[in-house]
């Protein structure tokens, strides 16, 4: 690392283990599973159910806690397949985040029907996590967060409204997804705003920016952005947008975590000031980058 910039990226993360002798045959196995469990999914209708949920839990499993020093090997054995299992992990979660939020928003106890989902620990380690990198920068509680990509099931701001009290704007291009996390913020009793805007519009929409203008906090959601190009486009513009003490976060991923979600690193994002970079080694599926507009 030789540039001003460069020097100031801090990543926090454990040690590679050293690879075991067997190394080579558990990434044969890790990676002839990972395809298994591909074309097991392409063979269902992707929506809730015992078996879909069981092999989507195998497969993020996988991807978390592969055997050690295998991660390389994997990775250059499933590179044909890394479309096909994004594409797959997209829909299922999409489809996952929207039977949730209908059956919450239904319930006879929105509150008590939340609580079983069974992914609500994962958002509210990744909250925690993010909030101490945010800490760990100079960066307080956001009193106004932006999240982008919130989805039918906006777990991530309704966690910051409803435990570090944060004023909450969710942002997401399908409007029927923002309409079922209102249902679902309304039923469970935790007050959110939501605007409905396309990101990968050539420019952010006015209403938007302002927001953005006025926020302590920008959330750039994992799945906005299909690649680190069209992530680099979405925040360039979200860093002229922003004021000079917002926080921008960046969801990414790492390791085998990236068959899953885009992978972008502080390379790829140009327009930001990347300050911090973490990567979890706990069933946390996301890495996140802190970043801020230059100055």
């Amino acid at each position: 690392m030789t540039t001003q910039r460069s020097q100031a990226i801090t990543a926090i993360g454990f040690p590679a283990p050293r690879a075991p002798r067997d190394a080579g045959g558990a990434a044969i196995t890790t990676a002839e599973r990972l395809v298994a469990l591909c074309e097991e999914l392409e063979r269902t209708d992707l929506r809730p159910g015992p078996v879909v949920d069981a092999t989507f839990g195998e497969l993020v499993r996988l991807c978390c806690h592969p055997p050690a020093g295998c991660t390389g090997a994997v990775l250059e054995r499933v590179a044909a397949h890394v479309d096909r299992l994004r594409g797959l992990s997209s829909a299922g979660e999409g489809l996952m985040e929207q039977y949730w939020a209908d059956r919450i928003a239904g319930a006879a106890d929105p509150a008590a029907e939340l609580e079983r989902f069974p992914y609500l620990g994962n958002y509210l380690d990744l909250v925690r996590l993010e909030l101490a990198a945010l800490a760990a920068v100079g960066f307080g509680v956001p009193r106004r967060a932006v999240v982008l990509g919130s989805g039918p099931l906006p777990l991530t701001g309704m966690v910051l409204a409803d435990r570090h009290g944060s004023e909450v704007l969710h942002v997401d291009r399908d409007p029927a997804a923002l309409a079922a996390g209102t249902a679902v913020a309304d039923a469970v009793g935790i007050g959110t705003r939501s605007l409905a805007a396309d990101l990968s519009a050539a420019a952010l929409p006015a209403d938007l920016a302002d927001e953005i203008r006025r926020a302590d906090l920008v959330l750039l959601g994992a799945l906005v952005g299909a690649d680190a190009a069209a992530k680099d486009a979405v925040t360039a513009r979200l860093a002229a947008a922003a004021g000079p003490g917002t926080a921008l976060l960046v969801r990414t991923a790492a390791g085998l975590r990236t068959l899953l979600y885009p992978e972008v690193g502080p390379a790829d994002l140009p327009a930001l000031d990347v300050l911090l970079e973490v990567h979890p080694r706990t069933d946390v599926v996301n890495s996140v980058l802190v970043a801020r507009a230059p100055r």
